[in-house]
């Protein structure tokens, strides 16, 4: 069952992460067809003085789906990369790493994300980890 008002989740997102030593970003959104969220080239200074150390490609649901329920944000995910598994499974086989993280801002000690069987198996197809970068909101706002 899907919801769209999670009552222990405050915000949340899914982000597919490709990271590369050899492809350049640019050549990632070529062979994908996919427009990225954003991108990370290799030795490009980032905030807090430091340098990027691999190209990075991200795709990610933040500000695309406004709903604290994740496997939302995962099917609008999967829903735009699916199409291009080929050239995802040609990207891997280049070296290219990926993955995709999943944000969750919980509002509660307990009660996280539940993936469905559905997001499970389409990001099998895609050979795609999954992960989860869990906070807690400040108990203490007024």
């Amino acid at each position: 069952m899907h919801t769209r008002d999670y009552e222990t989740c405050d915000r949340t997102y899914a982000t597919l992460r490709i990271y590369s030593s050899d492809i350049d970003p640019d050549e990632v959104t070529v062979r994908l067809g996919v427009e990225p969220s954003e991108v990370q080239r290799q030795g490009e200074l980032r905030g807090c003085g430091r340098f990027v150390r691999v190209n990075a490609w991200f795709l990610s649901s933040k500000d695309k789906v406004y709903s604290t329920d994740l496997n939302e944000h995962l099917e609008w995910l999967l829903d735009q990369i699916l199409p291009h598994q080929e050239a995802l499974r040609e990207l891997r086989s280049s070296g290219v790493k990926t993955d995709v993280a999943c944000y969750w801002l919980s509002l509660a000690d307990n009660g996280g994300p539940t993936l469905f069987p559905e997001q499970m198996s389409r990001l099998a197809i895609l050979n795609l980890d999954c992960w989860f970068d869990v906070y807690f909101a400040d108990k203490q706002k007024t």
